[in-house]
């Protein structure tokens, strides 16, 4: 992984820390590619915890957004959700 990106997650961690108390709800936003195979990877990723999840469609159809509600034991957690769903092919992480 790039330097660039772990000084992100490593400060991204450091003000959840701060701002908030855990376990805590989270809301974490992607743009893909409209393939539903990415989709569903994605989806796969929050399986084993309680979530709600939202997608919409850009106008074009082209991408497709999605926002996950979650409730997240740790600032850690979450770092490494964005971790694993940087692995999917073309991810945007908001």
């Amino acid at each position: 992984m790039l330097k660039d990106n772990e000084d992100f997650y490593n400060r991204l961690e450091n003000q959840l820390l701060e701002s908030s108390e855990w376990p805590n709800l989270y809301m974490f936003k992607f743009i893909l590619k409209s393939d539903n195979k990415n989709v569903i990877k994605l989806k796969t990723l929050f399986k084993e915890i309680d979530t709600e999840i939202s997608t919409k469609l850009s106008s074009s159809d082209k991408f497709t957004s999605v926002t996950i509600k979650a409730k997240m034991k740790s600032p850690s957690l979450i770092i490494k959700k964005y971790k694993l769903a940087a692995k999917i092919e073309g991810i945007i992480s908001l």
